[in-house]
């Protein structure tokens, strides 16, 4: 499964934090397991977000020494940074192709957490796919060529489908 680009890794494990202070791996694991269908995350990648989220002032780390082993970053969060990962559940995914990830992420943290607003978060994602549907539909009446069309109509119906599923996500969960 491809990393997705243009998505931010940083909202979900602030996510991932607000429960509990975890160290690095603990949170690698819980990434892997709890959200690995959704978005693949290479270790790395995990270290280096924490990096820059403790860098920004929205996780702070303590050195935890471990008898035998080398010692290791405990991540907390801070008000920072739950202001920041409150603000980004409640906020519809800003395209179509992050819906597959970040939308996700967002349904798995408000059942994760109780949170609620979901039905105002499906609401807003779907105002967005309107939207989007709205460009497309304009942009399909002065496609002259037949290629632009064909691409137009795809990229409506994937909108379509989104939007039956969004109401699906109202009544699952």
């Amino acid at each position: 499964m491809p990393r997705e680009e243009g998505v931010s890794l940083q909202p979900a494990l602030l996510g991932l934090l607000l429960t509990e202070p975890r160290h690095g791996y603990e949170l690698f694991q819980e990434f892997s397991r709890e959200l690995g269908q959704v978005w693949r995350v290479g270790q790395s990648q995990l270290y280096a977000q924490l990096k820059q989220l403790e860098e920004a002032g929205l996780v702070l780390a303590r050195v935890e020494e471990q008898p035998s082993r080398p010692a290791r970053k405990v991540y907390r969060l801070t008000p920072l940074g739950r202001a920041a990962f409150e603000a980004w559940v409640h906020q519809p995914a800003p395209h179509l192709r992050h819906l597959r990830v970040e939308f996700l992420a967002r349904l798995y943290f408000f059942q994760r957490l109780s949170l609620q607003g979901l039905d105002r978060l499906v609401a807003a994602q779907k105002a967005v796919c309107h939207e989007q549907m709205e460009r497309f539909e304009r942009q399909s009446s002065g496609a002259g060529d037949p290629f632009a069309r064909l691409v137009l109509e795809f990229r409506r119906g994937q909108l379509e489908a989104a939007l039956r599923w969004l109401d699906r996500c109202l009544e699952l969960l």
